[in-house]
């Protein structure tokens, strides 16, 4: 009737071996990034991990070859900026457009760094939902002004206090896109 060799076995199970670790990688995290973990991926090794960096992310910039931005200081979630440096940036570990920017500015008398990241094509509500089961960020603040909704929460990362400033247009039928800023002491 139905015999099975110890060969048959044995390739039976390669089979399904094989099979199964196909549908573990297709289903794990790493594999099957959507937009929203590679932009909050990106955010938190940019401008989260270690805090608000200008001179480690133009390094990182020129190490990468990122495309210079020729001065955008709107990115910045400040207004007295002393010092701007923004990228286009590539990589498969991006979001197709990806913007980096950091800053060297004043805020309330106080120096700070700002490291801003804008995303485009990226779903605001879900990367709002995953930053906040991400990290232990405490909302202390939102505000809609015209075109656009702004969201201020204050954490702990990197070991540092950071402020992170969360910018998104209102208007739900334009293409979605954020952008996510930390704010540190310098």
């Amino acid at each position: 009737m139905l015999a099975l060799s110890a060969r048959g076995v044995t390739d039976m199970s390669k089979a399904l071996f094989v099979f199964a670790f196909a549908g573990v990688c297709l289903i794990s995290a790493p594999v099957y990034a959507d937009t929203v973990d590679l932009g909050l991926e990106a955010f938190h090794q940019t401008c989260l991990a270690h805090g608000p960096d200008f001179e480690r992310t133009a390094a990182v910039a020129k190490t990468r070859g990122w495309t210079p931005l020729s001065g955008d200081a709107a990115l910045a979630p400040v207004d007295d900026v002393e010092a701007f440096q923004g990228w286009a940036v590539t990589g498969n570990d991006l979001p197709a457009g990806t913007i980096i920017a950091v800053t060297k500015a004043t805020l309330n008398g106080k120096a700070v760094q700002t490291c801003s990241i804008r995303l485009f094509d990226v779903d605001r509500a879900t990367f709002e939902q995953r930053f906040f089961a991400r990290t232990d960020a405490e909302k202390i603040g939102e505000d809609r002004a015209g075109t656009h909704r702004s969201k201020l929460y204050i954490l702990i990362a990197g070991n540092r206090k950071q402020l992170v400033h969360l910018t998104s247009p209102v208007d739900m039928g334009r293409s979605d896109s954020i952008i996510a800023s930390s704010i540190a002491d310098d």
